[in-house]
C-alpha cells in the first residue's frame, strides 16, 4: 500500500503535451470548430476561472456538429443552455473570460503586432 505510494513515478512513457490548448467554458461550438481546424488540434482543455472542467476531443466535436446539423440537439445552437459534448455550455454568447485570460490574450496580440512591425522595419532598409 504505502510502499507503492512512496515509489517514484516514471513519466518517460507518458505523453505530456508541452503546450496544451485551453478553451473557456462558454466558447461556441462553431468557434471551437474554427480553432481546432486552424490550429490542427486533436483535443483541448475546457477551463473555468483557470480550473479544468472538461476536455473536448476532435472526434467528439465532429459528432456534435453532425448532431447539430441533423437537428439532433433539443435547443438551437444560439439558445442559452445548449450543451457541448463535454457538458459545458455552448450558447452563442461570447466566451466568459476571466480578467487575467483577457489580459493574457491582449498581451499575446500586442507582442505579435510588435514582432510584425519590427520585421517590416528591418525589411525597409534592404534593397529588394
Amino acid at each position: 500500500g504505502e510502499e507503492q505510494l512512496a515509489q517514484p513515478i516514471d513519466y518517460a512513457h507518458c505523453h505530456i503535451d508541452p503546450a496544451p490548448f485551453q478553451l473557456v467554458e462558454r466558447t461556441t461550438l462553431i468557434k471551437v470548430h474554427s480553432i481546432f481546424s486552424m490550429l490542427g488540434l486533436q483535443h483541448a482543455y475546457v477551463t473555468a476561472i483557470g480550473r479544468l472542467i472538461g476536455v473536448v476531443a476532435l472526434k467528439e466535436l465532429r459528432k456534435a456538429i453532425e448532431k447539430m446539423n441533423s437537428g439532433g440537439f433539443s435547443k438551437p445552437a444560439g439558445a442559452p443552455g445548449s450543451e457541448l459534448p463535454n457538458g459545458t455550455a455552448g450558447g452563442a454568447e461570447a466566451p466568459s473570460e476571466t480578467q487575467s485570460e483577457s489580459e493574457d490574450a491582449a498581451e499575446s496580440s500586442s507582442k505579435a503586432t510588435r514582432q510584425k512591425k519590427s520585421k517590416k522595419s528591418e525589411n525597409k532598409g534592404s534593397p529588394v
